[in-house]
């Protein structure tokens, strides 16, 4: 398990880098478009297939990269004050709901890859480039789960622990 979750949070760090990778191009790309125009009086129509193909990945990568960091929405104010019992049953309930949730997201990849042929206007990749890094995070997504309703099955790790949410310095408590 030890070396799962240090190979998922590889690729969570990754995925941030990805991300942040896309927000940076896309921001360089409008800024020089901006300025190309200001200068110029012409416009790059490229620029806005790009941009939102970037945003859309940068969403996407995002989206495993969050989840692995527990920033989900999650609730544990009110799991944390249940008993210890209750507590795991809640947490291997909530692991099943969000690997259900991935597995009815990737149950439909292959029959909407296969549909998404045609080259993205301006850009002239195929149209499931978009959506493939959505699949590829819900993949990553479903073995956290999985690894974590292990870990809280297994008693390695407590659900909902009363201590999730560590107190940043200055904040108000």
């Amino acid at each position: 398990m030890g070396a799962l979750n240090r190979a998922l949070d590889l690729l969570a760090s990754l995925f941030k880098g990805l991300a942040t990778l896309c927000l940076a191009v896309m921001v360089t790309l409008n800024l020089f478009n901006v300025i190309w125009r200001a200068v110029f009086d012409q416009a790059f129509g490229w620029v806005f297939s790009w941009t939102l193909l970037l945003f859309m990945w940068m969403l996407l990568f995002g989206f495993f990269a969050y989840i692995r960091g527990r920033r989900d929405v999650v609730v544990d104010i009110f799991m944390s004050r249940l008993s210890t019992v209750p507590r795991r049953i809640m947490g291997m309930f909530s692991c099943l709901v969000g690997m259900a949730v991935m597995v009815a997201i990737l149950r439909a990849a292959p029959e909407l890859l296969a549909l998404q042929r045609a080259p993205m206007e301006g850009t002239g990749l195929p149209i499931w480039s978009r959506s493939l890094p959505l699949f590829i995070s819900a993949a990553l997504i479903f073995v956290h789960f999985l690894i974590f309703f292990i870990e809280i099955a297994t008693g390695r790790v407590e659900p909902f622990p009363h201590d999730s949410e560590p107190v940043e310095h200055g904040a108000v408590e």
